[in-house]
């Protein structure tokens, strides 16, 4: 079984009693068992009665996070995961224009400063880690419920707005947008914290947000805002859409289905699918995402389209000399 396409980044687990066994992820499941695969290279089954003492290492030292990164590369190694359809984009072809521009792969130095920002002097609207850090402390739960609780609803998409109007996910023509009314206000504020830390399906919360968006702004949201939200939150379960370059990843998978211009859950969905069946692709060739935005990263940078030429201006005919 392989890192599976429903969830890529499997969570980080301990036995709450075994602690000699170290850091496992899930394996496998069957017959109402649960495999785990150990870091000291055991694989153990657990019936279900006992699963629930496998509990979740929330911060892992650099040592589990480099046992993290072994036991997905494992996982990802055992089966691999359906290729491009026949006539599709190779995507060997990819890597090897990803490889051009990063030879160290996701691990170049390039890429952790360029793209993540892990160590660069200045932060820049394409760096990632940063931007993370930041909506998890101002988009957070606690900093939205409180906001609500005082009914500054406004405050929630400014704090929105803002986080980000500082990356490269969202132009700045889609967060110009005009003033809603008060009410509008109040329900865009409650979607927005109902899409990042509500308890219903996801669909469900996405269509939600969306159908809030276009009462509070008169249209409705473009695919990368609607879904930049989630992924600088939730980096390693959702991710932001670059529609152009997503659909024509899509087209080259076996799992191609069209998709509505417009977001909505079911489309995010199949634009998740494909993500998540990258990302494996990518562990299978030794590449291990961080998270979605560096498998995000990936399919942009392999797939934008080339630079137009500038067609050379025409000369201009000669004139022929008249005697005066």
């Amino acid at each position: 079984m392989t890192t599976s396409i429903e969830n890529p980044f499997p969570p980080l687990l301990r036995h709450s009693v075994r602690a000699d066994w170290g850091v496992g992820i899930l394996a496998g499941e069957k017959d109402g068992k649960q495999r785990y695969l150990f870091e000291n290279g055991e694989e153990r089954t657990l019936a279900s009665g006992f699963t629930a003492m496998m509990t979740r290492v929330e911060k892992p030292s650099d040592d589990e996070q480099a046992a993290y990164a072994r036991l997905r590369g494992i996982l990802a190694a055992r089966s691999p995961s359906e290729g491009a359809r026949p006539g599709g984009l190779d995507f060997s072809e990819q890597l090897r224009t990803f490889h051009a521009a990063y030879p160290g792969g996701l691990s170049d130095p390039r890429w952790v400063a360029d793209i993540r920002g892990e160590g660069a002097p200045a932060r820049a609207p394409r760096h990632r880690q940063p931007l993370i850090e930041e909506a998890r402390q101002v988009l957070s739960q606690k900093n939205l419920d409180s906001l609500a609780s005082a009914q500054q609803f406004g405050q929630i998409w400014e704090a929105v707005a803002k986080v980000l109007s500082r990356t490269d996910l969202v132009s700045a023509a889609q967060l110009k947008l005009k003033q809603p009314g008060d009410e509008q206000k109040r329900a865009l504020a409650l979607a927005v914290r109902e899409l990042l830390h509500g308890g219903a399906a996801y669909d469900v919360r996405f269509d939600r947000f969306c159908s809030a968006f276009t009462a509070a702004f008169g249209a409705p949201p473009r695919w990368e805002l609607a879904t930049a939200l989630s992924a600088v939150v939730h980096p390693t379960e959702h991710v932001c859409v670059e529609s152009t370059t997503f659909r024509k990843q899509m087209k080259a998978s076996i799992t191609h289905r069209p998709v509505a211009l417009q977001p909505n859950g079911s489309g995010y969905a199949g634009f998740l699918a494909i993500v998540r069946l990258v990302a494996n692709k990518l562990s299978e060739h030794g590449e291990l995402p961080r998270d979605l935005f560096d498998v995000r990263d990936f399919i942009t940078l392999t797939l934008k389209p080339a630079p137009k030429k500038k067609a050379k201006p025409a000369a201009k005919p000669v004139q022929p000399k008249t005697d005066a």
